[in-house]
């Protein structure tokens, strides 16, 4: 897993062809896919929300152009110090996703890249936590799983849910 910090530049978003393979398989097998993102660089003064609207159109764009859409993007645009209840590690923003999109939090599935986005999703309540390759460092909870990239992700939320393609030929 790649972390390019902040990222302003719409020509500097990409997609890694086994994320569109994986996200492709959740969707077609009825998951949503709903992305909660901490933007603090927006409240840094790095960029602005403009800006971030139209890193987010690329890479919504990009992943569209691969057949996968995304069901919502939540954005907390609020550094750590502003205390707010949109910021991961709290799970402000998961909750408003889950009653948007009318989602029982205790049978999703997070995805993250960092300790804070698995904190969250403990705070939650997430059946299940990936902790992507990126962040190193333990985290010993029961329903927590570190993977290498979003693919291993995929293949264990599948196969746990009976929805792996290999398990219905």
């Amino acid at each position: 897993m790649y972390d390019s910090g902040y990222v302003s530049d719409p020509d500097k978003v990409d997609i890694f062809e086994e994320t569109v393979e994986a996200l492709t398989a959740l969707k077609d097998a009825g998951y949503l896919l709903i992305i909660v993102t901490n933007q603090s660089g927006i409240a840094r003064g790095y960029f602005t929300n403009e800006d971030l609207e139209k890193v987010n159109s690329r890479m919504v764009g990009l992943f569209k152009e691969n057949g996968v859409v995304f069901d919502g993007i939540y954005v907390c645009p609020h550094k750590d110090e502003d205390r707010c209840t949109c910021r991961k590690p709290l799970p402000g923003l998961i909750f408003k996703a889950a009653k948007e999109h009318d989602i029982d939090v205790t049978m999703s599935f997070l995805v993250g890249n960092s300790k804070s986005d698995i904190y969250a999703g403990f705070a939650a309540g997430c059946r299940l936590n990936f902790l992507l390759g990126g962040e190193k460092g333990s985290l010993s909870r029961e329903n927590t799983v570190s993977v290498d990239n979003m693919a291993d992700a995929a293949e264990i939320i599948l196969t746990l849910d009976g929805k792996h393609p290999k398990d219905n030929p």
